[in-house]
């Protein structure tokens, strides 16, 4: 209804939180999830075994998963430009951008 009389930007709180958790019941390394468009979403990834101690050099999640590491949050600071050289550490949590397909791919690569 919103749509035809012209609302450009329809709100659905409902659906959008039920989205939000069922990221983070699917996956304990999901901590936030939003959705930009219908193929692309912002997600807040808790770091894994498999990142702790490596830079974002070695994890090359660009090249391999097509994602964008947009910040690092380390307890209350938070980088929202981290370089290659950045090391990941226990308890980080990766700002992560990208298409939903390539995000999954990455969620499942690097899920415990």
């Amino acid at each position: 209804m919103l749509r035809k009389v012209g609302a450009d930007k329809v709100i659905y709180p409902e659906r959008d939180m039920g989205m939000r958790v069922a990221h983070h019941l699917i996956s304990s390394n999901i901590i936030d999830y939003i959705e930009l468009s219908e193929d692309y979403s912002l997600v807040e990834i808790q770091a894994s075994g498999a990142m702790i101690g490596r830079n974002l050099r070695e994890l090359d999640i660009r090249a391999k998963f097509g994602c964008n590491v947009m910040g690092i949050k380390t307890g209350e600071k938070m980088n929202i430009a981290p370089n290659a050289e950045d090391i990941i550490r226990d308890k980080d949590i990766l700002v992560v951008v990208g298409k939903n397909t390539d995000l999954r791919s990455l969620e499942k690569t690097f899920a415990e």
